[in-house]
């Protein structure tokens, strides 16, 4: 194997909001990542990225008041 690949940068994403998500929309953990990701491109993919990312700011919020 080669030492000079470059190794893909993974993003991490809160899994407390990732189990919200699962909750609400219903599908698995996996799709929700892939979505994040931009792998899924569908229409629920895209409401999921839209809520991962409101409720990520919400948080961020409420740990600046603190």
């Amino acid at each position: 194997m080669s030492e000079n690949k470059q190794k893909k940068d993974y993003s991490s994403y809160n899994p407390a909001i990732i189990k919200k998500l699962k909750e609400k929309y219903g599908f698995s953990v996996q799709f929700i990542g892939q979505s994040l990701r931009g792998d899924r491109t569908s229409v629920m993919s895209t409401k999921i990225c839209d809520d991962y990312k409101l409720i990520e700011k919400e948080i961020n919020k409420t740990i600046e008041k603190l």
